[in-house]
């Protein structure tokens, strides 16, 4: 019987750690030090993320599964329902970059991936709003693309832009270079 009981709870630490040996030992003190903030404001929201946002930038992609176990963490923290939408309406204008594309929200709701016209085509192109703290586009494309049911934003700073499909996050920098690293 003893015996029994020490074999379960060896198995028990070896799925445990199994099930965390993919998450970076940063993401864990992150972690750890942001819930250990007894009733966490917007502000602390913030800097958990960016810096979840950093960590996640430092890996390579054969760090994949370390970006996965971030992004988990990421989707977990969206931004407050009740935000100011204008005002994240009025910050989103400006040049993005992805990971793969640069993209333009303009003020009047459209968005163009960069360039603009390619060869003599106009590159892929949309509409875009916000509401509260979900994030609306819809690419201008024939046929029509449904309407967009709206992905949750998790943080939209100066230099950052993060939302997510509730499943894996999607990241943005200000300007023309996303610090992507092979």
């Amino acid at each position: 019987m003893l015996l029994r009981g020490i074999a379960t709870l060896v198995f028990a630490a070896a799925c445990a750690s199994a099930a965390s040996a993919d998450e970076p030992m940063q993401l864990v003190e992150l972690r750890s030090r942001f819930e250990a903030i007894a009733h966490p404001t917007e502000a602390d929201r913030v800097r958990y993320i960016m810096s979840l946002v950093r960590l996640r930038e430092s890996f390579t992609r054969a760090d994949y599964k370390k970006m996965e176990a971030i992004d988990t963490e990421v989707v977990k923290h969206p931004m407050p329902s009740e935000v100011d939408s204008a005002d994240l309406r009025k910050r989103i204008v400006g040049q993005w970059t992805s990971p793969r594309h640069s993209y333009l929200y303009r003020a009047n709701g459209t968005w163009t991936m960069l360039p603009e016209f390619e060869d003599g085509m106009q590159a892929t192109h949309g509409v875009w709003h916000i509401e509260r703290n979900t994030f609306f586009q819809n690419a201008l494309v024939k046929p029509p693309e449904p309407p967009d049911r709206g992905e949750t934003m998790i943080i939209l700073t100066d230099t950052d832009f993060v939302w997510s499909t509730h499943i894996a996050p999607y990241y943005m920098r200000r300007g023309d270079v996303y610090p992507w690293r092979d």
